[in-house]
């Protein structure tokens, strides 16, 4: 091999090194980016308090800088029965959401009924929150010799909404909506972390090069570099070696492994 060549096939070895270590430092940039960014989330995560939107609606982040362990290990402590089912049934734990409740407090007052049948009882209807939307009603009677009480309590429905959602910043908020009555005192949701889904196009760039060794004794080893272009699964490549040899390669996935969970 003449010295010319061999510059010159130094130097395309070296261009395509230098390729190489350009992406995997672009790579490695995006990654530490990424890692600044959740140390930034996770500050505002723990910042974070339980905020009132509207009446009956409130909101509050979602921790998910929580591992598996950590989250396991929190529901065997709040929930030793429900742990102990979940691990029977091999379920994977993704997420426990802490929500305390209450009613809002209000005074009622009003007029009863005297009982037809016997005055000596007066009837008393209470509902709350009032008459027309009523969630608890308590029906019974008072008798006004003894003061001596007897009723029957009445509850509906409690409809409630868990909303989750994520904000520009990639942070997941979780949303109780109910009654305009319902007060939410407090909101604590722990998960895992957020999946990482990432957008892969269809069509990128292939460059690589490699070294090819002879099994002829006559023959000579040689320097390969080749490019292409990647079409999902399809892989369109030409090569050239230091043989002074040109060829092109089509390569096709067959199979993809999936890590298990």
């Amino acid at each position: 091999m003449k010295t010319k060549d061999r510059i010159l096939y130094g130097l395309i070895i070296i261009l395509v090194l230098l390729l190489l270590g350009s992406a995997w430092y672009n790579r490695s940039q995006q990654n530490k980016l990424y890692q600044k960014i959740q140390e930034g989330n996770k500050m505002i995560v723990d910042m974070d308090k339980t905020t009132k939107e509207d009446d009956g609606q409130y909101a509050k982040l979602v921790d998910y800088f929580n591992t598996e362990k950590e989250l396991n290990q929190q529901l065997k402590n709040q929930n030793k029965k429900l742990y102990d089912l979940i691990k029977k049934q091999d379920e994977k734990l993704l997420m426990i959401n802490n929500t305390v409740v209450s009613l809002q407090g209000q005074i009622a007052e009003g007029f009863g009924s005297f009982n037809e049948e016997d005055t000596n009882l007066i009837d008393i209807t209470l509902n709350y929150p009032n008459d027309e939307d009523n969630f608890i009603t308590w029906d019974g009677s008072v008798n006004k010799n003894n003061a001596f009480y007897s009723g029957k309590w009445k509850f509906g429905q409690l409809p409630l909404q868990v909303i989750m959602t994520e904000t520009d910043r990639g942070l997941w908020k979780s949303r109780l909506v109910g009654p305009d009555w319902l007060l939410v005192d407090s909101i604590e949701v722990n998960s895992l972390p957020l999946p990482v889904i990432s957008e892969k196009s269809n069509f990128s760039l292939v460059l690589g090069g490699g070294y090819i060794n002879s099994f002829d004794p006559n023959g000579t080893n040689a320097v390969s570099i080749g490019g292409g272009l990647r079409f999902k699964d399809h892989r369109l490549i030409i090569n050239a070696t230091t043989n002074k040899e040109i060829g092109f390669s089509y390569y096709y996935d067959i199979l993809n492994f999936k890590k298990k969970r």
